[in-house]
């Protein structure tokens, strides 16, 4: 008999809250310029759950934390759907071109790297700590150069997932939208949240 405490029931529980915290990222991300405030308050509650300390409230957590960062979250929406835009377009436009595509093939990949060097941790800055919305953006950049190797391969687990979910003709594929993204936001949250304990760690020193 399995008990309430064991590790089983753990993993199960959490599985469970993450697929819902995914039905809230969802139902959030449905004014479409709003995907960045869902995205900063899924990251309020996932980097508690990599912890364990997430609370008894999840669903309290989330939209608190949605309502509270509308400001920063909607021009981050907006920055991030004219990056996608652009890189969708410049993608377009190599395939119908029939010259030479050097020039559009090096924009693509500029304004790739442009939105991994911000993007990847300018959600979970924001859900974590105070910043002006320029300042979230250099930090993002800043960590990603300052760890990158860690960056690097934090971007190749997500890039993995995303290829294997979306890929592979499985069921998976079919219902992706229900759980891939907050797999990749878990993915995150594992991987920056001890940057952020050692940056808060020096910080104390500093001041003491």
């Amino acid at each position: 008999m399995i008990r309430i405490d064991s590790p089983v029931m753990a993993a199960g529980t959490k599985l469970a809250n993450l697929l819902i915290l995914n039905l809230y990222w969802i139902i959030g991300c449905l004014p479409i310029i709003t995907i960045g405030t869902s995205t900063i308050a899924a990251f309020s509650v996932t980097l508690k759950m990599t912890e364990d300390r997430e609370g008894s409230s999840m669903t309290v957590q989330f939209w608190k934390a949605y309502v509270k960062n509308l400001k920063h979250g909607i021009p981050l929406s907006l920055i991030l759907l004219a990056g996608c835009g652009s890189i969708l377009m410049d993608v377009r436009m190599i395939e119908a071109h029939t010259g030479d595509t050097t020039g559009l093939l090096t924009a693509g990949i500029v304004l790739i790297l442009l939105l991994l060097l911000h993007f990847i941790y300018v959600f979970p800055l924001e859900a974590r700590y105070q910043n002006s919305l320029l300042a979230g953006l250099s930090n993002a950049r800043g960590i990603f150069l300052f760890h990158l190797k860690r960056s690097l391969a934090l971007t190749g687990i997500l890039l993995a997932e995303f290829l294997l979910v979306t890929q592979l003709n499985t069921p998976m594929r079919t219902f992706s939208i229900l759980f891939l993204p907050i797999l990749m936001i878990y993915t995150i949250s594992k991987a920056v949240m001890p940057l952020f304990r050692r940056l808060e760690e020096n910080a104390d020193n500093i001041r003491n």
